[in-house]
């Protein structure tokens, strides 16, 4: 008698990854080494370590064999990408037609901040550097990853997380390969990101390829109202309450202005001036937005950039639960890899039980499913006569 495998064709993580055509591309070695990530980065007490993986998976190997499969495996995680995006564009554009509503691209970065190693480490974690926290108000040592997602309605899917490599290719030139890889859309679509990425690199880029863009704007940037040339925090400083009026967002309430005109390197956008209703004017609360669809109403433009926010809600998931934030491989190889296998197991989640789930929702219906493979596969083994000891001694509870 022989035992059949955890990760079976019934298993809800064997579906998920044939469904985007794994068994096409990887070995099947790989393939459960993949699976085996996914089932253990979604339970419960995963904290970002490899070992965390082993023991809270189906994986039968050490940790270190583990290891080795992320920082010298023969696999192409380029491939694993591919089928990400796939699926990630096939569900967007897809809801996108059903719907009618709008395309969102959202861009935006994050750290994961690591102990800086002192100089007598012998293997200190690759690809580490200093890199601004916006949580600490200061420069850490770090990676930094550039993440892409698509959005429509209330679903969002990952896209792309790099890591970010200082001194090679520039962030923005990034956007701009990332975007490349994007179909045209055929209804209206809207790049969205903070003011990093406000620029008329990007914008041309977007608007050759069918997507305005809607993105924060640093105040010193330079507008021209009737051809003069003035900052947008000092033309602020003219604005009088007779100027602004009032529009609600998302629950809050802003006193806005609305620019239409020039900017330096952009021909012609919108400039939406905003401040809290009970701050107008006040010290720090000016906060501007630039859009280039000019046809859009100021309250529109401020509905569409909330929508940049469930990228902030994916970086602290992805944290808080997949290890984006904990985990302690130490090649860029492997760090590499991780990413991917991240995305994948956040793609899981959303998307795993063939119906959309919200993240929070989808992670706790993964852990379902892997109690269900369990019991299921102990049952077809309990039927073949397996001696018990040797089921849990599969399972990691003998």
């Amino acid at each position: 008698m022989s035992l059949n495998p955890i990760i079976s064709e019934t298993s809800a993580a064997y579906k998920f990854l044939s469904k985007l055509k794994f068994l096409l591309y990887f070995s099947s070695p790989v393939f459960n080494h993949i699976a085996n990530f996914i089932i253990g980065a979604t339970q419960k007490g995963y904290n970002g370590t490899v070992t965390d993986i082993v023991s809270s998976s189906y994986e039968l190997c050490h940790r270190t064999t583990y290891g080795k499969f992320l920082s010298k495996g023969v696999w192409d995680e380029q491939y694993a990408w591919k089928a990400i995006k796939q699926e990630a564009i096939r569900h967007i554009y897809q809801y996108s037609k059903q719907t009618e509503g709008p395309i969102f691209v959202i861009y935006d970065d994050t750290i994961s901040e690591k102990t800086k190693p002192s100089s007598q480490a012998k293997n200190p974690i690759e690809g580490t550097g200093y890199n601004h926290s916006h949580l600490k108000g200061k420069t850490v040592w770090s990676h930094q990853f550039l993440s892409t997602m698509l959005s429509c309605g209330d679903r969002v899917f990952p896209y792309q997380l790099d890591r970010y490599i200082k001194g090679g290719i520039k962030k923005t030139d990034r956007v701009c390969e990332v975007l490349e890889t994007l179909p045209i859309p055929k209804g209206a679509a809207y790049c969205l990101c903070d003011s990093w990425f406000t620029c008329p690199k990007i914008i041309d880029a977007h608007f050759k390829k069918g997507y305005h863009l809607i993105g924060a704007l640093k105040t010193n940037r330079i507008i021209y109202p009737q051809g003069i040339h003035i900052q947008v925090a000092q033309f602020a400083q003219y604005i009088e309450e007779t100027d602004v009026h009032l529009v609600t967002v998302k629950g809050s309430s802003y006193w806005v202005y609305r620019y239409e005109g020039a900017l330096n390197g952009i021909g012609n956008a919108v400039v939406v001036m905003c401040w809290p209703k009970d701050n107008f004017k006040g010290d720090k609360a000016l906060h501007a937005f630039l859009c280039t669809d000019v046809e859009l109403d100021t309250l529109t433009i401020l509905q569409y950039y909330s929508k940049r926010w469930p990228i902030e809600i994916f970086f602290r998931q992805t944290k808080g639960n997949l290890g984006l934030n904990k985990y302690r491989v130490r090649s860029t190889k492997a760090i590499d890899r991780i990413l991917v296998l991240i995305a994948l197991s956040y793609l899981f989640c959303i998307i795993g039980s063939e119906i959309y789930k919200k993240f929070g929702i989808g992670v706790n219906h993964a852990r379902y499913m892997t109690k269900q493979d369990q019991v299921v596969w102990i049952y077809e083994n309990a039927k073949k006569g397996i001696p018990l000891s040797y089921i849990k001694e599969q399972l990691k509870i003998s």
